[in-house]
């Protein structure tokens, strides 16, 4: 479309209904007429009322947002966003009816769009963004979907309160322990740099210490109470597996149980979560739904070579059980929690009487104590899944 003369279609693009054809022509269509920031020279000016008519009809797909599939919602984000670049911002009517519309959506059921909607709603100043955005820095189940809602909440200057500020420095200091690469801390610091930014002078004053805050002891995220509900056993479970797995689980309950179990604090899983323990993205290709399950249960029945544990005991009666990470010089560092990776136990190797291979996994057990039902279905047909929210358990 984009090689068709504009003005044949460009009216065509902007009632058309069917949302796959209609996004898609959008963004055709914001690329061709909006100034190109990145490329001279810019594009030809449209016509006075364009830019209304098109926030008009993106705001009127939106609307129908129930009934998008998760691809056509993010598609739809994007071009809003290439739109605010390109055509620059609405009248301050367009920009209440697109806050009318996105708002209600946010928090969205997808990681994915949480990330788009924070955004474009910082973008459009949207008056409840920061509360809603400060409280899925310390809900969200990973570092990463924290990571992706603070870079853009790091450029917000309105609507905060001393509450929500106070949460999102808090964060920012927790944020400083997180592993990454080697450019993890130059991200981090550039995040707290540009949020530093938009604090007004009494701001500053409220937040005290914290606005240059050092890193904080851990980097586990606050743990959420939950009830015992009873000491699981895979004899319990493994008969309603066939069933409870088929179809009907909830995706988005199973990613955050992935987080308030601590699965995302030991185990990769597609681009997120620690590297203690097995990647547990394929899990599907290597574990049946009833080993899975008994590998949660009970952790310690088969132990991997790779992930073994040692027990350590030294001249003077000390016993260290934990895994090995590093060794300089005579000094050994020993991970002794893989929960809490920064917990290390200093050993002179010269001190060592003995070293042997621990029976007990560093997994701890009593994972699924506080979930019912059908919370750890859920929780398994997330890790089955590959990521896939389409995946069979979760059709209705």
């Amino acid at each position: 479309m984009e090689f068709q003369d504009v003005n044949g279609w460009r009216e065509n693009a902007l009632k058309e209904t069917n949302p796959a054809i209609a996004i898609q022509a959008l963004l055709a269509l914001a690329r061709l007429t909006g100034a190109d920031p990145a490329h001279k020279p810019t594009r030809p000016e449209a016509p006075a009322d364009f830019r209304e008519k098109f926030y008009g009809a993106l705001n009127r797909l939106a609307s129908g947002w129930d009934k998008l599939s998760l691809s056509l919602k993010t598609d739809l984000l994007r071009v809003y966003e290439v739109a605010l670049v390109r055509l620059g911002p609405p009248s301050e009517e367009s920009r209440k009816a697109i806050l009318e519309v996105l708002d209600s959506r946010f928090p969205s059921e997808s990681a994915g769009l949480n990330g788009e909607l924070t955004q474009v709603l910082v973008f459009l100043k949207s008056p409840t963004i920061a509360e809603k955005g400060s409280k899925l820095l310390s809900t969200s189940p990973s570092q990463e979907e924290q990571m992706d809602v603070a870079r853009y909440l790091r450029v917000l200057k309105e609507g905060w309160t001393p509450e929500t500020r106070k949460a999102q420095f808090e964060w920012l200091a927790k944020a400083m322990t997180y592993k990454g690469g080697n450019s993890f801390g130059g991200f981090v610091d550039n995040i707290r740099r540009d949020a530093v930014a938009t604090l007004t002078a009494e701001e500053k004053t409220a937040l005290g210490s914290l606005v240059e805050a050092k890193a904080v002891a851990s980097n586990l995220p606050k743990p959420i109470k939950r009830d015992f509900v009873k000491t699981w056993k895979t004899a319990d479970l493994e008969g309603k597996l066939a069933e409870g797995l088929s179809k009907g689980r909830n995706f988005e309950r199973g990613r955050t149980l992935f987080g308030q179990t601590s699965c995302f604090s030991c185990h990769r899983y597609g681009s997120e979560g620690g590297a203690q323990g097995p990647d547990l993205t394929g899990v599907a290709g290597r574990f049946a739904a009833k080993d899975l399950l008994e590998s949660i249960i009970n952790p310690s029945k088969e132990v991997s070579d790779q992930y073994q544990a040692v027990v350590i005991t030294t001249d003077d009666a000390r016993v260290v059980t934990g895994r090995i990470v590093n060794l300089a010089g005579d000094n050994i560092m020993v991970m002794t929690n893989m929960l809490d990776p920064n917990t290390m136990a200093n050993i002179n190797r010269n001190k060592i009487e003995s070293i042997e291979p621990s029976k007990v996994s560093m997994m701890p057990t009593g994972l699924l104590d506080t979930l019912n039902e059908d919370e750890i279905l859920d929780l398994l047909a997330y890790t089955l899944s590959r990521g896939n929210p389409q995946a069979p358990a979760f059709a209705k």
